[in-house]
């Protein structure tokens, strides 16, 4: 299958939004930018020059075997799917870090107490 990269810039009630989904040899992709305001022409020009490389992309399962005749013709309910999909793997990328920085924090803490018995115990 062919690599690709997709990009639907669409209003989400609230925000002008871009959800940006790629296949790099079968590992499938997903991820957000937030634009607020409609963007303008020259804005999501400049955005895809300069700026659309760092957005974080997150590994995602691939919600729907996608043909590249069909890419156009994609349904509301494709979209919400791929949506859906990348908010699942935002939410597992964001609480494995917080469980990361929860141990590093313990670990801090338990260094320092160690630190602070030694200190005492060299006091005396």
């Amino acid at each position: 299958m062919e690599d690709f990269t997709i990009t639907t810039i669409y209003y989400d009630g609230q925000f002008w939004t871009a959800l940006i989904e790629k296949q790099i040899v079968g590992a499938y992709y997903t991820g957000r930018y937030v634009f607020g305001a409609e963007p303008t022409n020259p804005r999501i020009l400049f955005w895809m020059l300069y700026e659309f490389d760092k957005i974080p992309l997150f590994k995602t399962e691939n919600p729907i075997k996608i043909r590249i005749k069909k890419i156009t013709n994609r349904s509301e309910k494709s979209f919400t799917k791929s949506l859906d999909t990348f908010k699942n793997a935002q939410a597992d990328f964001l609480s494995k870090k917080k469980t990361e920085r929860r141990g590093k924090k313990r670990e801090d803490k338990q260094l320092q107490w160690e630190l602070k018995k030694e200190k005492r115990k060299n006091k005396k």
